[in-house]
This record gives structure tokens, C-alpha cells and sequence, in this order.
């Protein structure tokens, strides 16, 4: 009997496999053009690769190379001869509210890049790669390296209107909601100005109030909502009817989350309502964010995304029982969970 004869990849599959061994470049090329505002600056119109390059203090032939690459995939449009405009995507790398700017930028920073790079160390050891890259771990660095820190701060920001423009919970029932880890305070400032019988409390660690005061005050909201400093493996601001936290659990392992869960149980009125927002990991194995999300989590941390039974198990190992997921339009999904 013959073997049969393998067939031979399509060149069509081949150019597919060749655009996911080369997504970094792509992702360095996108880092450029964020960090030196290049969408900023073709906000009122095109401009020539050498008033760009004049503009941002760069090598005039190779930015254009730069810019020439990213026409390809829809950031920017080649129009006449060494000529930039916007292209359909170009408006997220402008800074403003559907801005992906900071996300683009922190993705790309060296500091972030070199954890990855030891992705191996990962695989074999079970432990983040940055902490051994860098000698301790990624809130350790952010809060010790400012510049980072606000990188960070940016792309959370980034990712919280996101979650805000997608954000369909009714929060008139309540009077203080308060929000674990809500960084500048994005997430609070949306719901506060939907709902203006409401109170907040925004409680993250010292190195973030800071800014997150100033935010609070500039939206106009300081009346309303108290920025507290602290750690919440120690304790949570007490007596909220609502806790949320927004993208923090899958920062932390099983033992850590449920750590920051049970402060939250211990300070939630009894009739409370706890409320996570996070990507929950769908069954199978299609394609979702959550599953690449899940290797920074590897990487860079000790935490991870998780299933819904994982969900229901932590919430029960921190005293709270998962009453419903709400999907939402973006990634993330709504866990609504009652204290047992």
C-alpha cells in the first residue's frame, strides 16, 4: 500500500503563518509611530515623511518606512509621492477618548519587551519572567520607575473607556460604590456622571492617588468621590453597596485574588453587591482575547484569566456566591456576585 502523498501549504497559508511569526515588527513599527504622536500630527491633515520627521526629531527615509509599512495594515494612507494621511485605523493611535495610544506605547517600551523576551524562563520554571528580568515584581517597578508607572497608568486608562462604553449596569439603586484598584479613576468618573445621586471612593496604592486626585478633580467630581490610598491585600475601604474591580483579579493568583476578595467580603454590607469586570475564557479553543491577555499575565505577573468555573470557585473561597455574567460589547463580561 502507498503512503499517501502529504500535500504541500498553500503559498496563501504560508504568507498567513509568516504574519504571526512577524508580529512583533508590526507591533515595534505601531510602537513608533504612538510614541512619536504621528497621528497626532496628521489630525488636521497629510503631511510629507520630512515634515513628519522634522516634527518628531526623526531620520526622515526611515520613517517613511515605518509609516510606508503601516499603510499596509490601515493606520495611515500613502498619498502621493512620500505623503501621509490617516487611514481607518489611525484614529486610535490619536490621543483622546477611543484612544488605544497608551497600550500601543507601553506594549513597545523596552522595560515590557525584555519580559517577554524570556518567555522561556516562564515555560520552564512557572515563574514571571519579569521578576527575574528585572529583580522584582511589575507593580514593584512601576511604582519604582515613574516613567513607567505613568506609561501603565495611560494604557489602563486606554483600556478602561473601553470597558465604560460598553458598560450597561444600573447603579441607581445604590448610594457609595467603590472601586478596588480603580487606578485614575475613569471607570468612577463615567458612572458618577450617570448617575448623579451617587457617591464614590476610588482606592488604589500611594504612587497612583496622586494622579488620581487631580483626574477627579479636573472632571469635576471631588465633591463626590473620595480618593483613598492603601494596599488592598491589607484592607478595602468599609461600608460600600457596591465593590468593583475592574481588570484586577486576573493581575494576581488563585490565593492572592481571593486574598483581595475576602477584604472586599469583610468591608461589603450584607445586601452589597460585588462586582468584577473582567474577559472571562470561552469553552474550546477559539480564537479570544482572553487567552493572549492570559500569557501577559504569565509573563509579567503571577495571575491569569479565568473560566467561569474558576470564577465560581474563587468567589466562593472568598465568601461571595456568582450570581450572573452579563456580556458586554467589549471583551470583558460583568460578574455580579451577592456576599453568602
Amino acid at each position: 500500500m502507498q503512503n499517501e502523498k502529504k500535500e504541500l501549504p498553500q503559498p496563501a497559508s504560508a504568507d498567513r503563518v509568516m504574519e504571526w511569526i512577524t508580529g512583533g515588527w508590526v507591533q515595534q513599527a505601531i510602537y513608533v509611530a504612538a510614541k512619536l504622536g504621528i497621528a497626532d500630527l496628521l489630525a488636521d491633515g497629510p503631511k510629507s515623511a520630512r515634515e513628519l520627521a522634522e516634527a518628531t526629531e526623526s531620520h526622515a527615509p526611515s520613517l517613511y518606512r515605518i509609516l510606508r509599512a503601516l499603510c499596509g495594515i490601515g493606520f495611515f494612507q500613502e498619498e502621493g509621492e512620500q505623503r501621509f494621511a490617516l487611514g481607518p485605523l489611525g484614529s486610535y493611535l490619536q490621543t483622546g477618548e477611543n484612544s488605544l495610544r497608551g497600550m500601543a506605547i507601553m506594549v513597545g517600551e523596552k522595560w515590557h519587551r525584555d519580559a517577554w523576551s524570556h518567555i522561556m524562563y516562564t515555560v520552564k520554571t512557572g515563574k514571571p519572567a519579569f521578576q527575574d528580568v528585572h529583580g522584582m515584581g511589575v507593580f514593584a517597578y512601576l511604582a519604582n520607575h515613574p516613567d513607567a508607572g505613568e506609561r501603565f497608568n495611560q494604557a489602563m486608562s486606554d483600556m478602561s473607556h473601553r470597558v465604560v462604553s460598553a458598560l450597561a449596569y444600573d447603579f441607581s439603586p445604590y448610594d457609595r460604590v467603590i472601586d478596588v484598584g480603580g487606578g485614575h479613576g475613569r471607570l468612577m468618573t463615567a458612572i458618577l456622571k450617570a448617575h448623579p445621586g451617587l457617591k464614590g471612593v476610588i482606592y488604589d496604592v500611594p504612587s497612583v492617588i496622586e494622579g488620581t486626585r487631580r483626574h477627579i478633580a479636573e472632571a469635576g467630581l471631588a465633591d463626590r468621590c473620595a480618593c483613598i490610598a492603601g494596599s488592598f491585600f491589607e484592607s478595602v475601604p468599609a461600608g460600600g453597596d457596591v465593590y468593583v474591580l475592574k481588570n484586577i483579579l486576573h493581575d494576581w493568583s488563585d490565593d492572592e485574588a481571593a486574598a483581595i476578595l475576602r477584604n472586599c467580603r469583610r468591608a461589603i454590607r450584607e445586601d452589597g453587591k460585588l462586582l468584577v469586570m473582567e474577559m472571562v475564557v470561552p469553552a474550546g479553543n477559539q480564537p479570544h482575547p482572553s487567552t493572549l491577555i492570559d500569557l501577559e499575565m504569565m509573563i509579567m505577573a503571577t495571575g491569569r484569566e479565568r473560566t467561569e468555573a474558576e470564577f465560581r470557585t474563587l468567589f466562593r473561597k472568598a465568601g461571595f456566591e456568582l450570581e450572573r455574567i452579563v456580556p458586554t460589547s467589549a471583551s470583558v463580561c460583568m460578574l455580579e456576585g451577592i456576599p453568602v
